[in-house]
C-alpha cells in the first residue's frame, strides 16, 4: 500500500499543474473582460460586446501571454519544490561541471534529429486517425500559435523547456524513481508528460519526447540537459520548421528526411554519452588532485608534508 501511494503521489504534479493553468485563467479572463466592457459598453449591444470578449480571448496574443504568466508562476512553484524537496536528496553533477563541448555538439544535432522523428511519428499515426490530426490542426488554428512572435518564441524556446522540465524530468521523475525502479519512473514521467497536452496527436509524440528527455536527465545526471535538449527541440521546430522539412512530401525527400532524422539522432545520442563519459573522468580527476594541491599547499607554508 505505501508502494502505491508513492505511485499515486507521482501523479500530484500533473494534477497541481492542470489546476495551476485553470487558476490562472480566472483572473486574466477577468481582466481582459473587464477591460473590453468598459471600453464598448456604451459604444455598443450587450451581445457584441460579448463577441468582442470572445474575439480578444481567442488570438493569438492573449493565448500567449496566459501561457507564459502560467509558465513562469509554474517555474517559481516547481522549481522551489524541485530544489527544496528532490535535488538534494539525490546525486547531481555540479552545475558547473555539467556541461563540455561533446555535450553541447551533442544536444542540437539529437533536438534536430527528434524534430524528423517525431514528425514521422505524427504522421503515421495521422494515417491510422486523420480525425486526431484534424482535430489538433484545428486547435493550433485556434490558439494562434500558427505564426510566431517574439513572446512565443521566447515561451517556446526559454520558458516552456525550464518549466516543463521541472515539472516532469524534476519533480515527478524525482518522486517516481522513489517508488519504482529507474525504467518505469522513466516511462511514467513521459506518459504524464503526453497526457499533460490534453490531445491525441501531441500526447502521443510528446510522450515519445519526455522518454528521451528522461534517458538524457538520467544519463546527463543533472536537469541542465533535458531543459537544453527541451530548448534546442523547440527552437528547431519554431524558427527551422520549413527548412527542416524542404519538399517532404516529394518521395526523395521524404525518405531522404528520415534517413538524416535517423542518423543526428543516432549521433547526437552517442556524442552525448561519450561527452557524459568525458565528463565524468574530469570531475574524478580533479576530485583526484585535491588533496595532493592541499599538500603542496602546506608545504609551502612550512608545515610537514602528508
Amino acid at each position: 500500500m505505501k508502494r502505491i501511494g508513492r505511485i499515486l503521489f507521482c501523479l500530484l504534479p500533473l494534477l497541481l499543474t492542470i489546476g495551476l493553468q485553470n487558476v490562472i485563467c480566472i483572473p486574466i479572463f477577468g481582466i481582459s473582460a473587464m477591460a473590453v466592457i468598459l471600453q464598448n459598453y456604451q459604444s455598443y449591444p450587450l451581445n457584441e460586446v460579448y463577441q468582442k470578449m470572445y474575439a480578444v480571448w481567442t488570438t493569438g496574443s492573449f493565448t500567449v501571454t496566459l501561457s507564459v504568466v502560467y509558465a513562469v508562476v509554474a517555474v517559481a512553484i516547481f522549481g522551489y519544490w524541485y530544489w527544496k524537496k528532490i535535488a538534494h536528496e539525490q546525486e547531481q553533477v555540479p552545475l558547473g561541471q555539467s556541461l563540455n563541448h561533446w555535450i553541447l555538439l551533442a544536444l542540437p544535432l539529437l533536438a534536430v534529429g527528434l524534430q524528423y522523428i517525431t514528425t514521422y511519428l505524427m504522421s503515421f499515426v495521422a494515417v491510422l486517425r486523420p480525425d486526431w490530426m484534424q482535430a489538433y490542426e484545428s486547435l493550433m488554428d485556434t490558439v494562434g500559435f500558427d505564426s510566431v512572435s517574439p513572446l512565443l518564441a521566447v515561451y517556446s524556446c526559454i520558458i516552456a523547456p525550464v518549466s516543463e522540465e521541472l515539472i516532469f524530468r524534476g519533480v515527478t521523475l524525482g518522486y517516481a524513481k522513489k517508488a519504482m525502479r529507474v525504467i518505469p519512473a522513466v516511462c511514467l514521467q513521459a506518459v504524464l508528460f503526453g497526457v499533460f497536452h490534453l490531445n491525441m496527436i501531441q500526447g502521443i509524440y510528446a510522450a515519445f519526447l519526455g522518454l528521451v528527455l528522461g534517458y538524457v536527465c538520467e544519463a546527463g545526471g543533472t536537469l541542465l540537459i533535458p531543459i537544453l535538449l527541451h530548448a534546442f527541440f523547440n527552437i528547431a521546430g519554431v524558427f527551422l520548421n520549413t527548412v527542416l522539412f524542404y519538399r517532404i512530401d516529394q518521395p526523395f525527400f521524404f525518405l531522404l528526411w528520415l534517413t538524416v532524422g535517423v542518423l543526428f539522432t543516432y549521433t547526437g545520442i552517442f556524442l552525448l554519452q561519450y561527452g557524459v563519459r568525458q565528463r565524468d573522468l574530469s570531475i574524478v580527476e580533479q576530485y583526484r588532485q585535491k588533496p595532493l594541491l592541499r599538500t603542496v599547499a602546506d608545504d609551502d607554508q612550512g608545515n610537514p608534508a602528508g
